[in-house]
């Protein structure tokens, strides 16, 4: 998979640590985390993921 890197605001980087362990019970699945709400981003804009 390509990798991308990310810079976010402390308030985002923070939050996105606490969801991730919450739901995903690790810090390793943040890059899941943010593929699916990226997904949800690209369909509410109708954007269509190439493949």
């Amino acid at each position: 998979m390509p990798t991308t890197t990310l810079t976010l605001s402390g308030p985002v980087a923070k939050t996105l640590k606490v969801y991730t362990v919450q739901t995903k019970s690790n810090l390793h699945a943040q890059s899941q985390v943010i593929e699916e709400a990226l997904i949800e981003f690209f369909e509410k804009h109708n954007v269509k993921i190439e493949v």
